[in-house]
């Protein structure tokens, strides 16, 4: 069995500890709280482990914060998804879990844990899919609208990036990919060629078949939605393939502090556009306004 996830993806490989982590946790929670089997896990239960309260790193008990809510709420749901799919359960007590939101735009990006469950997801066992394509382009800050126009021929693994041809809103670029968005890359254009050896008309994420723009956009939208369905993220009215695209660019910021090279990243003209979607509130950076409000 061969799975696309780098083993030299350090932080995948946290990431993944902390979902075990999180499940070991609950089983005694969840026991404490009267559910010995799993027919006795109500969506109480699940609520209060998603809300728990914890410490903060300076040791103060606080509450959780939006992304550890997230992160909380995603595993859960997962477990019981497998749960349900192996015939142990018919029940997901995280269902009508609603963490507040912190969207922008309508659309908030995905969080890191939430990627590395995507990643583990797209995953495949006998063949490169072009769900694991599209989910790499996507996390490389493709959008939905150029994922599907994304051809061998726009490769550069050597310098580990994939050129992005733009769209009405987005400028081309070059896009950097991933030790894991490398790999799987590289192996999908292998399958991909195979089949179709013309590497300027072999499309990585949907099908070599002529289509309208309109088209491949929906075929790319599917992809992703599929992903995140499975793990768990679907009927969020928050989350849409763009959650996908803009989790890099929200790295980005985080990683530099620069808002203009996250704006590069998603291809777009726009610095407060690529704010907003980060979640950057300039005009009350604390940097600038000691915290306070800024000035009208």
């Amino acid at each position: 069995m061969r799975r696309t996830r780098s083993p030299h993806d350090g932080r995948s490989e946290q990431s993944f500890d902390k979902f075990g982590l999180l499940i070991r946790r609950f089983g005694p929670y969840a026991t404490v709280q009267g559910a010995l089997l799993l027919s006795d896990v109500t969506s109480g239960i699940a609520e209060d482990f998603v809300n728990a309260k914890g410490r903060s790193r300076r040791g103060h008990v606080a509450d959780p914060a939006v992304a550890t809510r997230l992160v909380r709420r995603s595993v859960l749901r997962t477990a019981f998804r497998t749960l349900r799919e192996l015939g142990l359960s018919d029940q997901d007590p995280t269902r009508d879990i609603v963490p507040p939101t912190r969207s922008h735009e309508g659309v908030r990006p995905l969080t890191e844990d939430e990627a590395v469950l995507l990643r583990h997801h797209a995953a495949y066992a006998t063949r490169p899919t072009r769900h694991a394509a599209a989910a790499a382009l996507a996390l490389a800050d493709g959008h939905s609208g150029e994922i599907g126009h994304t051809v061998v021929a726009d490769l550069d693994l050597p310098r580990s990036r994939v050129w992005m041809h733009g769209a009405r809103k987005y400028d081309p670029r070059w896009c950097r990919l991933d030790a894991w968005s490398r790999h799987v890359l590289t192996e999908r254009a292998r399958h991909v060629l195979a089949q179709h050896p013309n590497k300027s008309t072999a499309r990585l994420a949907v099908s070599c078949a002529p289509a309208p723009d309109p088209a491949l956009q929906a075929r790319s939208c599917v992809a992703l939605r599929d992903l995140l369905r499975r793990i768990g993220l679907d009927g969020e009215p928050d989350v849409t393939p763009a959650s996908v695209t803009t989790r890099a660019a929200v790295e980005t910021f985080e990683s530099t502090g620069r808002i203009e090279e996250s704006a590069r990243r998603l291809g777009l003209r726009s610095l407060d556009r690529a704010a907003a979607i980060v979640g950057y509130d300039w005009q009350n950076d604390p940097t600038y306004t000691d915290g306070g409000q800024a000035r009208a």
